[in-house]
């Protein structure tokens, strides 16, 4: 059972507790959380897959760099607040702050989209989204803390509403397009879905961090790089590179998908949505394989999703593009699970969420540069199809260096339930 701070009480950790609460490995919180986290996907969904064809007809290309460069420094900033703020305050509260920079910047972007608002505009968004997903991060880390069971099918299927949204959102709006709306008409409607999901966030989510775990995270010192452990650096370390390479090609899909593939934009869309119903229908079969050797799946996942980027870089047409979308839903997904568990297995209970929020800010450190990058080489070489390929060898690059870092991070060995 839950206590009244929505925390594993100690019976719960029996076979028989966890048949009875669990479904597809989650818990009755646990999947109130992800549901939330559906609607708050919408808000993003329903327009971010058309985002930098958008943008490519009001701004120029070093422009859209800029802008999302900025809105990666607006996550950097929101990993190192929330994450802080998440151990101190607790999640469900810093979960729904979070949502408020969403809707405020939708709705603006929504009757004002110019030249240099857009700067303010989508950091807004991308301040509060980065918020939102660091606590799905945090909350289900409150409970592998208890029991330490399975953590990637945790970290994985608590997404599924999130991939479910992502899914099916992007063939809305396609369709809405269609039928006349514009850009800016998909954004007023996001920013509704931004509300929704805060308000739910006050209503239905139970607090997952006991209020013992918040009096020891303020106890101790606010930022202690010293007491995530040498586990948590190494990882950091092992990552860093795939995140570059990662960052400066993914922002421009759609403009590559569109200029350079020929694909229309509705049809682009419903590449996504692909994308995102894929990973919901895969998550749980991946996440159980992702828990019987998380460096395995690590590895795989790294040099899959390079492969993937490779072939962005060298195929064409329609069709391909929606089997590749599909393909890469299978790196993509194990990536995310196998990455969190490792990289939160021997943190501190009182500071998971600093060094959820603390990664996240290194890796958006990163990512400011490579956006950036990214868009010089487009520049230079005139084709998205180069950035795509270099970020593609790049990240197989970075295998090589995440094996011995991966040799030399501990796991520690639980009791599963298949």
């Amino acid at each position: 059972m839950l206590d009244d701070q929505g925390r594993l009480s100690p019976d719960a950790s029996s076979e028989e507790g966890f048949e009875l609460r669990e479904f597809l490995g989650l818990s009755p919180n646990l999947w109130r959380v992800a549901l939330v986290m559906g609607v708050a996907q919408f808000s993003i969904g329903l327009w971010k897959w058309q985002f930098g064809i958008f943008l490519e007809t009001i701004i120029e290309p070093w422009q859209m760099g800029l802008v999302f460069s900025g809105a990666t420094f607006a996550g950097l900033i929101a990993a190192f607040v929330s994450g802080t703020i998440a151990d101190l305050i607790g999640r469900k509260r810093t979960m729904a702050f979070g949502l408020v920079p969403v809707f405020l910047g939708l709705l603006t972007m929504s009757f004002l989209p110019s030249w240099p608002l857009l700067l303010l505009q989508y950091g807004l968004v991308w301040y509060g989204i980065g918020t939102t997903r660091i606590m799905s991060g945090a909350i289900p880390a409150d409970e592998i803390a208890q029991d330490g069971r399975n953590p990637a099918r945790r970290f994985m299927m608590i997404m599924v509403p999130h991939w479910i949204v992502d899914g099916v959102s992007p063939l809305l709006g396609a369709f809405l397009m269609s039928t006349g709306y514009t850009p800016t008409d998909l954004h007023r409607i996001a920013s509704g879905a931004a509300v929704i999901a805060c308000i739910a966030t006050l209503v239905v989510i139970k607090e997952t961090l006991g209020s013992d775990i918040i009096q020891k995270a303020r106890a101790g010192p606010i930022i202690s790089f010293r007491q995530m452990g040498r586990d948590f650096w190494k990882m950091a370390i092992g990552m860093g590179g795939f995140y570059f390479c990662w960052a400066m090609a993914v922002q421009y899909l759609g403009n590559l998908s569109v200029d350079e593939w020929l694909v229309d934009t509705p049809f682009y869309g419903i590449t996504w949505g692909a994308f995102g119903l894929a990973s919901a229908i895969l998550m749980y079969s991946a996440s159980s394989l992702t828990d019987r050797n998380l460096k395995a799946a690590l590895l795989v996942a790294v040099c899959g999703n390079g492969f993937v980027f490779i072939t962005f870089g060298l195929g064409t047409g329609a069709t391909l593009l929606l089997v590749l979308n599909i393909i890469w839903a299978i790196p993509f997904i194990i990536w995310l699970g196998a990455e969190k568990s490792l990289l939160l297995a021997n943190v501190p209970e009182e500071a998971k969420g600093r060094a959820l929020g603390t990664y996240s800010f290194i890796m958006s450190s990163l990512a400011i540069f490579a956006a950036m990058f990214g868009a010089i080489l487009w520049e230079i070489s005139g084709t998205l199809r180069f950035v795509y390929i270099v970020a593609g060898v790049g990240m197989i690059c970075t295998s090589f260096v995440l094996v011995p870092v991966l040799r030399s991070v501990k796991v520690k060995s639980h009791n599963r339930k298949d």
